[in-house]
């Protein structure tokens, strides 16, 4: 009986610094959710591809889409991204409804979504790193 009762006790006291509530570990973030770390090839490239941004920016008015430092370069109105500044960011400026100058990129549409958006947007605040 003392034996049972011994371990009886030792499981109480394993269970008590249990804190394991039986449920699934939490959701790792997937790739495309906003917090994630936004890599130029693997998330923006191909939205830029996918839109037809590297066809028509393959050098027009100097600007070339398809590597980022042809993005950071810019072409004959400035840089296309600022590192760490989105809002400030040319190809962010030139995705929304109010362009600065000229039409809606991209031109005709259809225009990119918002989440879509956010992705080159967060890729650009993380510094527009060339991964």
């Amino acid at each position: 009986m003392k034996i049972l009762l011994t371990f009886a006790l030792v499981i109480l006291v394993l269970l008590a610094g249990c804190t394991d509530t039986g449920t699934e570990p939490p959701a790792q973030t997937p790739p495309g959710d906003t917090g994630s770390t936004r890599s130029f090839q693997q998330h923006v490239l191909p939205i830029l591809t996918r839109s037809g941004c590297t066809g028509c920016h393959g050098g027009t008015n100097g600007l070339r889409v398809n590597t980022v430092a042809g993005l950071l370069q810019g072409g004959i109105h400035g840089p296309a991204v600022v590192p760490g500044q989105a809002d400030s960011s040319l190809i962010i400026r030139k995705t929304s409804s109010t362009p600065p100058f000229g039409d809606r990129m991209p031109q005709g549409g259809p225009y990119l979504a918002d989440t879509t958006i956010q992705v080159i947007k967060d890729w650009i605040n993380q510094g527009a790193q060339n991964n």
